[in-house]
């Protein structure tokens, strides 16, 4: 005779709501009594999902342990909702970090490889995450990138392939309009996109997307002919800021071709990752109504250039303690994009 499992109770009180999961889950910090920790909750009525589809979310943390994705500690239900406890980090995800600043090109490639070496060990698993964005990028204590929510993903099959009819279609490759099956290269185009958000910042991003509105109303068409054709995002040059490398560049449109023409896989991505290197890496970025702004240390000294929506620059450098002195040679009335790159290059 089989032995049935042992039914026992958990105890959590739900606070704070951070943020809903798509249409279907609400994620709020709780506390758990038994464990005296803080964590957090992923709470879904089963009348939106089936419990054994949901319940597939935990299963796939556990197949895909690893120091880069987020751990779950246990998965739970009562009659009307189920629930997921994972652990809960004050520093939140990488959408919340860059919605309070541009990230530098040092963070930029550190978190990238981070959450990449996880998003590797998930497709050595033979998954497909299907949700690679900035949301579902953690930070933990510690500052890593982890990635998080397993509840689009799918396992691959004999044929290499899985099937997903839950597609986030600000994230969504060109082939999510052409087919019904996918390979772990779906998530590479998503971490192309995720790494542009990360260079252009989150404004721009938006921007485009919502460039699709007509009349208050989302072109669905158009949209999706922008994808296949490769017109969304639009990764022109000029779209991104003059500290962004050329090498980081290459390898965001690399992840954004067409399927047969993207990396093959996500070591290839951190290969090219690695190799960035030079003095831009460390510029903070800022941008308002005055215009552009950089500014880095180095050592005990600082250097900062300015530069207007004319293009009219102010390129300054000093000790930290003490004044700032004009670099003339980038003191202009126009300085142009190209100058503006040597500038930041070489200083």
């Amino acid at each position: 005779m089989l032995k049935p499992y042992n039914i026992a109770d958990v105890a959590f009180q739900l606070g704070q709501e951070i943020g809903a999961e798509g249409k279907n889950s609400n994620v709020y910090i709780a506390h758990d009594p038994q464990l005296d920790a803080q964590l957090v909750i992923k709470k879904c009525p089963k009348a939106k999902m089936d419990a054994a589809a949901y319940f597939a979310e935990s299963s796939c943390v556990y197949a895909s342990s690893h120091s880069n994705v987020v751990p779950i500690y246990y998965a739970c239900q009562d009659p009307d909702s189920i629930y997921l406890a994972m652990p809960y980090y004050v520093n939140g995800s990488l959408k919340k970090l860059m919605e309070v600043r541009f990230l530098t090109v040092r963070e930029i490639v550190i978190f990238a490889t981070q959450f990449l070496s996880g998003l590797h060990h998930i497709h050595s698993q033979k998954l497909v995450h299907f949700d690679i964005k900035p949301d579902n990028i953690l930070l933990s204590d510690r500052g890593e990138a982890l990635i998080a929510d397993f509840g689009l993903a799918k396992a691959r099959g004999i044929n290499g392939l899985a099937e997903q009819d839950r597609l986030y279609g600000k994230m969504a490759p060109p082939e999510a309009y052409q087919a019904g099956v996918y390979d772990h290269r779906f998530d590479i185009y998503q971490v192309g996109l995720t790494l542009f958000r990360m260079c252009v910042g989150d404004a721009e991003f938006y921007a485009q997307y919502e460039s699709h509105m007509v009349n208050g109303v989302f072109d669905k068409h158009t949209f999706k002919h922008a994808v296949i054709n490769g017109q969304f995002p639009s990764a022109v040059g000029d779209v991104f800021p003059e500290h962004i490398p050329e090498a980081l560049i290459k390898v965001v449109r690399k992840c954004l071709l067409d399927i047969d023409q993207r990396y093959p896989s996500v070591i290839d991505i951190v290969n090219d990752l690695a190799a960035i290197e030079g003095e831009q890496l460390d510029w903070k970025y800022s941008h308002d109504q005055a215009g552009k702004h950089w500014v880095k240390q180095v050592d005990d000294m600082i250097y900062s250039l300015d530069l207007d929506p004319n293009r009219v620059s102010i390129a300054k450098k000093g000790k930290a303690e003490g004044p700032q002195r004009r670099i003339n040679d980038y003191c202009t009335n126009e300085l142009n994009r190209k100058s503006t790159k040597k500038f930041l290059r070489e200083n």
